[in-house]
């Protein structure tokens, strides 16, 4: 995966979830399965999510 692929990966991946812990928070099960495969994700790929998702719930927040 190219370092562009995997930015724009975890772009997606970081806004999706972002709506999914907004939309569905009472479905834990949903989150309890999305949280494992973040888990599984190799260090640099979950490294770029989490600072995207963070940023997201910063946005949101103001």
């Amino acid at each position: 995966m190219t370092e562009q692929e995997a930015d724009e990966f975890t772009t997606a991946l970081s806004e999706r979830y972002a709506q999914i812990r907004k939309n569905n928070s009472h479905n834990n099960k949903l989150l309890s399965l999305w949280d494992g495969v973040i888990e599984t994700l190799p260090p640099d790929i979950k490294r770029g999510f989490e600072e995207k998702y963070d940023h997201l719930v910063r946005e949101s927040s103001s």
